[in-house]
């Protein structure tokens, strides 16, 4: 559990640095697109690696559950295992849920940012389309 808390806790880093990447969007073209392909890989990698371990996470609650003859629910577990086992068993399901909202934070918050970032983009576009065609219909009265 602890090892899917560090791998949600670096997937909310990397959606950070997606989400300051298109609030600061400070760079040239290519290179803002290169920056955020490059964050986008280390994000497939890590979901990867966080797919891997949800697995195994998965697996292991189910060979628990059997031995414990529970179900294979962190509360279930929980409740079967020794006082001392418990404590670091809770503390590790804790980690693992507060890493996981703190991620589901932070897409929620890269989504609205993207959002906003592809309504100000339409509305760019349409702009510039408006002011290309006056400028194409004044070109013809000109010469007309």
């Amino acid at each position: 559990m602890l090892d899917e808390a560090d791998c949600m806790d670096d997937l909310a880093d990397i959606v950070r640095e997606q989400r300051e990447a298109l609030k600061n969007n400070n760079q040239r073209g290519s290179e803002f697109v290169n920056n955020l392909n490059d964050l986008m890989d280390e994000t497939r990698e890590i979901f990867f690696e966080a797919q891997l371990l949800e697995g195994q996470r998965d697996d292991l609650a189910k060979k628990l559950a059997a031995r414990f003859n529970c179900e294979p629910r962190a509360s279930a577990l929980s409740n079967a295992m020794t006082a001392s086992d418990r404590a670091e068993f809770n503390t590790a399901a804790d980690r693992l849920t507060q890493s996981v909202f703190i991620l589901k934070s932070e897409m929620l918050i890269l989504s609205g940012l993207i959002e906003h970032n592809e309504k100000y983009s339409a509305m760019l576009i349409s702009e510039w389309r408006r002011l290309a065609g006056e400028s194409s219909q004044a070109d013809l009265n000109f010469m007309g």
